[in-house]
């Protein structure tokens, strides 16, 4: 199947196209076989915080697993706002682990929501991958200094798991470092399609199968925690009430997944830009006829947004090119 050109999405200012960005998409069903392509199906691409659900595979197929609450599972898959609702739960959760906050390794920064506050390292958007990773460091009893290298055990076994997931070989000379530290492989996004196309596929074995079920189900039950207030993530699995799981990244990569229809979506924006991939996401949404239009109606303000200046005047919109 020949590739169709790359979805392009333009930012306008007054009567001219004021900006474009090119994005890559594939659309695959459930066993791996892709049903569109958008661009290179191949470029290479870091999935950056796309790939924490399957980063979460290797914590959900622990026996840790079993003392996780669903809304402890969405976080470890979550980049989230830094909201109080993000920070009480990870900070709990490390309590009940009887571990301090300054054991993360994800670094601190502002929240989000709001950018004039003090860095804290409960408010990094991965601090709730972090604290997942050192659930699995406890579970293996291993040292938890140093859990973020890519030799270290506890990160070996995650990425060994992305490996298998995504069928492409991950060392650390295939990692880059993500913004929370952890490693983050480089490979197509056809692989990285195919990982994700797994977690509907029903070809794992039941124990794998079913930490793939868990996690979409905390994701879904929980979309709050995934991202935050007047984020795609949330709004659009709030939206589809369960039949969407949706996961951006950073330079602007997406993953979603669409049980009821067999079918996974991935894309990356040439340039990184957020605006771009987002906009994509609704362009290929209502393209494959994905999501109903209701939920097409709920994203499409944070997804296609009309663009104001500082004194509120509209000066543009984002849309997709024709």
């Amino acid at each position: 199947m020949a590739p169709l050109p790359p979805f392009r999405i333009e930012l306008t200012r007054g009567p001219a196209v004021e900006s474009s960005h090119l994005v890559h998409a594939l659309l695959m069903d459930g066993k791996g076989k892709v049903v569109a392509a958008h661009g290179d199906p191949d470029r290479p691409t870091f999935p950056r915080s796309a790939l924490k659900p399957l980063q979460a595979i290797a914590l959900m197929e622990s026996e840790a697993a079993a003392a996780l609450s669903d809304s402890e599972v969405a976080l470890a898959c979550a980049s989230h706002s830094g909201e109080e609702k993000h920070t009480v739960a990870v900070a709990a959760w490390l309590a009940r682990m009887g571990v301090s906050e300054n054991a993360l390794e994800c670094g601190p920064h502002s929240p989000y929501i709001a950018p004039s506050r003090a860095p804290s390292v409960l408010c990094n958007n991965c601090s709730g991958k972090h604290t997942g990773m050192l659930a699995l460091c406890q579970h293996m009893k291993v040292e938890t200094a140093g859990y973020t290298k890519p030799a270290h055990p506890m990160q070996a076994r995650i990425l060994s798991t992305v490996a298998e997931f995504c069928g492409t070989a991950v060392t650390a000379g295939t990692c880059g470092i993500d913004g929370c530290s952890a490693p983050n492989p480089v490979m197509p996004l056809s692989h990285f399609a195919r990982g994700v196309a797994k977690f509907i596929g029903g070809d794992l074995p039941e124990p794998r199968q079913a930490a793939c079920k868990r996690i979409m189900a905390a994701m879904t039950a929980h979309p709050d925690l995934v991202a935050g207030t007047g984020r795609l993530d949330t709004i659009l699995m709030q939206a589809a009430k369960g039949a969407v799981v949706a996961k951006g990244g950073g330079e602007g990569v997406y993953a979603a997944i669409i049980p009821d229809k067999n079918r996974v979506l991935v894309l990356k924006a040439e340039d990184g830009a957020v605006r771009a991939v987002q906009g994509a996401v609704y362009a290929a949404l209502e393209k494959y006829k994905l999501v109903g239009d209701d939920v097409l109606q709920a994203i499409r303000p944070t997804a296609l947004p009309v663009q104001k200046n500082w004194r509120g005047l509209e000066v543009g919109i984002i849309r997709i090119a024709s």
